[in-house]
């Protein structure tokens, strides 16, 4: 069975094709013969080094979509399945109220995330094995490429939208907008009635934004992100800043808030560390939320969305499965405008 592995930590170019030995299920498990998945920045971290308490070799991957080899959660032989790759026991008080993202059974959850091709063994591979309970089918007329795409970046932008509490009218910025979940969570705010401002760092990005249901966008290259927000609401600011960027941009999402508005993120792409004024946080009364990863309500959202017409993947390239490493190296490049996907066929 072939599959991309790891030997050692570092770039695109540690990727190494290899025989591996079949997938066996252990109790409570089912095999996914894997059909097209997602390349993620959290497989970027993985191979580089972030998770420095996973063991090479390994195979990472945690977006997939497949078709079942045999029987499994309540589904029969050849349904068509994605693989929501968040971890989770069950029986925590997170689990029991639906809020698997916050699953106590994460030892290192202010570190890292405990999802499947970072815990365990991911989807960079022919076939995988992979928890009952982690098995979603995926609705008629779905294709395994779109549905891939929701696996990360449209469950992990459904939850972090869904946090920042959106409200018909009021007005969301996005930043970041033109990446896998920047884009989803453009359609997302939308989605939920709020006026919408995508942050794209260039004009090349702007057809694509508009198509994906911005009212507005800002290119942060061109002019001053929170005076142009203000200038777009009145002088007021922004009910909503979802920022999946990190460091790099806080300050500016920051300075784009409106009273009582609504920061949230999701990533630490730029940087894990950020200051933050007190000053501003009481006197505008606004709030700093953090999102990470998913529960099984966001995921199955997000699907029925896209299955709805409501939502689409932007997707940027689609690469063979043989030719991962370019598709690697396509996820680091810039002017990239969504997910980059994998072809298993």
């Amino acid at each position: 069975m072939k599959a991309w592995i790891f030997r050692e930590f570092g770039g695109p170019e540690k990727l190494v094709g290899a025989d591996v030995p079949e997938p066996v299920a252990r109790e409570g498990e089912a095999v996914v013969e894997v059909k097209a998945a997602g390349v993620n920045p959290v497989d970027r971290s993985t191979i580089g080094g972030r998770f420095d308490w996973i063991k090479p070799p390994f195979v990472t991957g945690a977006e997939f979509a497949g078709v079942l080899t045999g029987p499994a959660a309540g589904l029969e032989a050849g349904a068509h399945v994605l693989v929501n790759p968040k971890l989770f026991c069950g029986s925590c008080y997170y689990c029991l109220r639906g809020q698997e993202s916050a699953c106590l059974s994460n030892s290192r959850m202010s570190r890292a995330p405990h999802i499947i091709g970072v815990s365990r063994e991911g989807g960079w591979q022919e076939r995988v094995s992979v928890p009952e309970e982690n098995i979603l089918p995926i609705p008629s007329g779905l294709s395994f490429r779109d549905a891939s795409t929701i696996a990360v970046d449209g469950a992990t932008a459904w939850h972090l939208v869904m946090r920042a509490r959106p409200a018909l009218n009021e007005f969301a910025l996005v930043v970041g907008a033109n990446g896998g979940v920047g884009s989803f969570a453009v359609q997302i705010a939308r989605l939920y009635g709020c006026e919408v401002a995508a942050v794209v760092g260039g004009s090349a990005h702007e057809r694509l934004m508009k198509d994906a249901g911005a009212d507005h966008v800002i290119d942060r290259n061109a002019v001053d992100v929170a005076g142009e927000v203000r200038r777009l609401t009145g002088g007021r600011g922004a009910d909503i800043v979802i920022d999946p960027v990190g460091s790099a941009t806080f300050e500016m999402s920051s300075a784009s808030l409106a009273p009582l508005g609504r920061y949230a993120t999701c990533g630490t792409l730029t940087g894990t560390e950020a200051k933050l004024s007190l000053l501003h946080l009481y006197s505008m009364q606004v709030e700093y939320i953090g999102s990470t990863t998913f529960s099984r309500s966001d995921t199955l959202g997000a699907m029925k969305a896209m299955a709805e017409g409501k939502i689409r993947p932007l997707i940027d390239s689609v690469h063979p499965f043989s030719e991962l490493p370019a598709a690697m190296k396509r996820l680091g490049e810039h002017g990239r405008a969504g997910k980059v996907v994998l072809d298993y066929a």
